[in-house]
């Protein structure tokens, strides 16, 4: 998906496993998670020795922020998860966009979410954004609102809020500032997974990417960035209008 070139941060995407009411495992996909956040280890230490003028010479990078500036940045909200320290031993992060309830819903379809028994060093954080469904329906509200001419001047604001998206809106910027945040700042390979993997973690994604990587902000990289994490990845357009 993504990798940092100065540390072992990155970004990976992902379906639900297929965990079910009978708490299957992935042998595979244990192994290969752990592989990544073993590799992240190796790249972090790398950038530590080049950090301290060792392995590769100078300075390539900067010095973690103060704990302080940390806690500004996120808003002192979830700074328990976000800011870590030596005593957290967690190295690699799995963020599930869908609310815990969904999640455990669908084990019951065979699916479900990671175990983190089973991942050494993981864990997992639910996100809380709804289905693609919800997303549409509130977003038809907000412009059937706008274009309403009986619309409330006066309750306008209780109206907007009443349709969901800027709920939404804060819950999908929300979850790619802190995938954003762990990447950068934690140095931490970041999966990412929904209930398909491309719809609500498409959207975090690419957010993400255009917070971290500048490369994405330009005409071209937003073109390869739509591409890469969408069109690559089947989103099916005329399905989701």
């Amino acid at each position: 998906m993504w990798g940092s070139p100065n540390h072992g941060g990155s970004i990976w995407r992902c379906s639900q496993p297929k965990v079910g009411l009978q708490g299957n495992r992935s042998i595979e996909d244990e192994r290969y998670l752990y592989a990544i956040a073993e590799e992240a280890k190796r790249a972090n230490l790398k950038a530590d020795a080049r950090l301290a003028g060792g392995v590769g010479g100078g300075s390539n990078g900067e010095d973690r922020p103060p704990t302080e500036f940390l806690r500004m940045l996120c808003g002192r909200n979830n700074e328990s998860d976000l800011i870590m320290d030596g005593s957290n031993p967690c190295s690699l992060k799995i963020m599930d966009m869908r609310p815990k309830s969904a999640a455990m819903a669908n084990r019951t379809q065979g699916y479900g979410y990671e175990n983190t028994n089973y991942y050494r060093g993981a864990s997992i954080n639910f996100y809380g954004i709804g289905n693609i469904h919800a997303v549409r329906d509130s977003y038809q509200k907000v412009c059937a609102l706008c274009l309403s001419p009986n619309t409330s001047d006066i309750q306008w604001m209780q109206l907007v809020e009443n349709t969901n998206w800027l709920s939404m809106a804060r819950l999908i910027l929300s979850a790619s500032r802190q995938t954003a945040f762990h990447v950068h700042y934690n140095q931490l390979p970041i999966l990412l997974h929904c209930r398909h993997g491309w719809d609500r973690a498409s959207q975090v994604a690419a957010l993400s990417h255009l917070l971290l990587d500048p490369y994405y902000r330009t005409r071209e990289g937003f073109s390869t960035l739509v591409e890469k994490d969408s069109l690559s990845f089947g989103w099916t357009w005329r399905r989701k209008e």
